[in-house]
């Protein structure tokens, strides 16, 4: 993904009265938007995050608030995603309402929140391979484009914007989708990007190729447990056992990189999509949309909201404080 440095960002781009002091110390953007922070300090900006010790442990709880709340830096499950910050997650694809996830149902079956789509009936030893992502040969059926992985969304915004393919009007409608860039506005850059031949599937390539956003906070795991560690080879971004492999169970509750110079490094690529929303959303009404996605979307600290978070299995250290980095791996 071809970000220029902060250091040029700043550089090169004049400030912009309206932004928040907060914007205005780290990274604007010019008139057209076309030069961009990079991507890692959009998100600590858009989910500032707490300190760490060198365990990667939280060193201070503070109170969590619209306006002053931090999130895990050290990040190595998804298993609280959708939660309170307090417990090391961070936002699922559901809260960040990424439009093209196409998320299973809460209705009981497996697999719940994710692409993976299983039978209402389907038994709780079902594999996640058993339950297919919707994969459309159409953008104009009931299922529309079907799933598009977030990765795909934030290369496609990102390199829209570089090319300045919209204006900063034409992205955001307030009044129907608040922050967020409008989601057709969204598909056509995706389709600018990754054409459709009428009739096939689209082939999106990983997020760890050039093609597909090269997107530096995926640590995949291709080199296998023992190794976490540059070089990186391709594979999935969970950091399972053989056995846990072997079994052809859902890779998902497995964890992201935990060990070596990179541990608690992983980023969603919907996060990353998000702090980009949130950043754009900013310059284009700084006057309605805040640095932040929390002070965008203060719902998400409401005790009532009905929470997006995916079920796991029982683990072994369950046992453990369900806030606490032990727990966690």
């Amino acid at each position: 993904m071809k970000f220029s440095s902060l250091a040029t960002a700043l550089a090169l781009a004049p400030a912009v009265a309206s932004a928040s002091r907060m914007l205005n110390e780290t990274a604007m953007l010019n008139e057209t938007a076309s030069t961009l922070p990079e991507i890692n300090d959009l998100m600590n900006i858009a989910f500032p995050m707490w300190e760490v010790n060198d365990k990667g442990e939280r060193k201070k709880i503070t109170e969590c608030t619209i306006d002053a709340c931090e999130w895990n830096p050290f990040y190595v499950t998804k298993r609280y995603d959708g939660l309170h910050p307090d417990f090391g997650g961070h936002p699922s694809d559901n809260d960040v309402k990424y439009a093209f996830f196409a998320s299973s149902p809460y209705a009981g079956q497996p697999y719940p929140g994710t692409p993976h789509h299983c039978p209402p009936d389907a038994p709780d030893n079902i594999t996640a391979g058993e339950c297919p992502k919707i994969a459309t040969t159409s953008d104009y059926g009931p299922e529309g484009p079907g799933h598009v992985p977030p990765h795909i969304g934030l290369a496609s915004l990102t390199w829209a914007v570089s090319d300045e393919l919209f204006s900063m009007e034409e992205m955001f409608d307030y009044d129907n989708y608040e922050c967020r860039v409008i989601p057709n506005v969204l598909f056509q850059m995706v389709r600018n990007y990754y054409p459709r031949i009428e009739g096939e599937k689209v082939d999106y390539p990983p997020p760890i190729v050039p093609e597909g956003g090269d997107f530096q906070y995926e640590f995949p795991s291709g080199r296998g447990l023992e190794n976490q560690e540059p070089p990186y080879e391709p594979g999935p971004p969970h950091w399972c056992t053989e056995e846990m492999l072997a079994s052809g169970h859902w890779d998902g509750v497995c964890p992201y990189i935990f060990e070596g110079p990179d541990a608690g490094k992983y980023r969603h690529p919907h996060i990353a999509y998000a702090a980009l929303e949130v950043y754009l959303a900013n310059m284009a009404m700084p006057d309605k949309c805040a640095t932040t996605w929390l002070q965008n979307n203060p719902g998400f600290l409401d005790e009532d909201r009905v929470t997006t978070d995916t079920p796991f299995p029982v683990m072994t250290n369950d046992k453990d404080d369900a806030k606490s980095l032990k727990n966690w791996l």
